[in-house]
């Protein structure tokens, strides 16, 4: 009678996964992005112009691509291509790189050349030109960049991710205003305000110099 209780619990218990999967899941033929929060329960986005019969997940499940374009979490990321489409993490850091561009979430990371692009430590990385908080430029001189190492003073609040419509940032940050002059679309500015780093001679909170 034990065995068979157990049995039964365990069979509910998978069923329960079963039914709770989240991220890309197949549903009636047609992919989906599923999500599961609190006070709504399970949610389905169903994946605007996806080519169904390409479509793959990739290693870092937050991507996928088809044969025209790339998909984080459910969502196209502009301006990036299939074609060498290759994510630079498996964690819950979304950092990629195509032939043209590297990116964080679904967002292009600005003036990132992917040919040197490294993730060092979110919310920083590097390529050999400049350091970049989440998607933003720090505009750093050559040596600063050859010199910048994260800090990260406080380990938890370092991880928490920053995201605002672009018109939104600039409300705040004026002194951004070029950004609207890259000739790519910018949606929104992903940073991580919390993060620390340091150079030989310089102090950075998030993507601001300390003076």
């Amino acid at each position: 009678m034990k065995i068979a209780l157990i049995i039964v619990i365990l069979l509910f218990i998978l069923y329960f996964l079963k039914g709770s999967q989240t991220g890309y899941v197949k549903k009636n033929g047609d992919w989906t992005w599923v999500t599961i929060d609190e006070s709504h329960g399970k949610r389905l986005q169903w994946i605007e112009g996806i080519d169904q019969n390409t479509f793959t997940v990739l290693k870092n499940k937050s991507f996928a691509l088809d044969q025209n374009q790339v998909y984080f979490k459910g969502r196209k990321i502009n301006h990036a291509s299939p074609d060498g489409f290759l994510p630079l993490t498996d964690d819950e850091y979304g950092y990629a790189k195509d032939n043209n561009h590297a990116f964080f979430n679904d967002e292009v990371i600005i003036h990132a050349d992917p040919a040197t692009f490294e993730v060092i430590e979110f919310p920083y990385s590097k390529d050999k030109n400049d350091v970049y908080c989440g998607t933003l430029p720090m505009k750093l001189s050559r040596e600063d960049v050859r010199s910048f190492r994260v800090t990260n003073d406080d380990k938890l609040m370092a991880r928490m991710i920053s995201t605002a419509t672009l018109s939104h940032f600039l409300e705040f940050h004026p002194e951004y205003i070029w950004l609207k002059e890259q000739g790519i679309e910018i949606k929104n500015v992903i940073s991580g305000d919390t993060g620390t780093g340091e150079t030989n001679n310089k102090k950075f909170n998030g993507f601001k110099e300390v003076k």
